[in-house]
């Protein structure tokens, strides 16, 4: 990421809207679909945000920037390490859930790569919770700032999955209601700025509620556009 994205990313990430949201998808396909109380790894774990909320998990976390780690242990997640996705220091089936949270697009990341070497560490019948952003023509400033390489269609993503070895639980779009405007605003703004900034209290609540609805009907009628792919398979 550009300098100062993650100390931004801490700054917001527990109230922002956006966050929330995500979180929440999270929450809810472990409690789908993962058995409790095992352990979890968030492949590049960000500045802890999501590990902070699971309390029922052992968690685990990596991530490739030591300003980051040093951030999650600042939260108290002292079980986080410096590592690139490529090559983890974990043994072979370790975990019984994962989580890729907008890392499979990063510039620094060989999806394949990245893919094979999570599949390693999960646990046979264990859980991978990926989330990617989508579609190239939501390219704008905010992918510039944190060094993201490519935005996915949800079939590319399931054929990246399955030609790794995962089984494809369930996929979906989210965030499809802010589709357009955000196509807007990337292709008529000059403006530089990234989507990290957070918005008034009180529009925040709104965007969160709205968010949360969205993300509901999302998965209900697989609406086939959205700014970010969800996804949950197994190995």
């Amino acid at each position: 990421m550009k300098p100062g994205q993650h100390q931004l990313m801490r700054e917001v990430e527990d109230a922002h809207w956006w966050y929330q949201v995500l979180r929440g998808l999270v929450v809810a396909a472990l409690q789908r679909h993962a058995q409790s109380g095992r352990r979890l790894l968030d492949a590049g774990c960000g500045t802890g945000g999501m590990l902070a909320r699971l309390h029922a998990w052992e968690t685990h976390g990596c991530d490739l920037a030591a300003e980051a780690v040093e951030l999650c242990r600042e939260r108290g997640l002292h079980q986080v390490l410096v590592s690139s996705v490529h090559e983890m220091p974990y043994e072979d089936g370790i975990f019984d859930a994962m989580l890729s949270l907008d890392v499979l697009y990063h510039a620094r990341v060989d999806p394949v790569r990245a893919l094979a070497e999570m599949r390693r560490v999960l646990a046979p019948g264990g859980l991978l919770i990926v989330n990617v952003p989508a579609f190239e023509c939501l390219r704008g400033a905010h992918d510039h700032a944190v060094e993201g390489a490519r935005r996915y269609r949800l079939r590319s993503l399931i054929r990246l999955l399955a030609a790794q070895g995962f089984d494809i639980i369930e996929a979906h779009y989210w965030n499809a209601w802010l589709f357009l405007p955000l196509w807007l605003r990337r292709h008529l703004s000059r403006a530089e700025a990234g989507d990290l900034a957070l918005p008034p209290a009180w529009l925040n609540r709104v965007l969160a509620s709205a968010g949360h609805a969205d993300a509901a009907l999302c998965r209900r009628l697989r609406i086939p556009f959205g700014s970010s792919a969800f996804l949950v398979a197994r190995r």
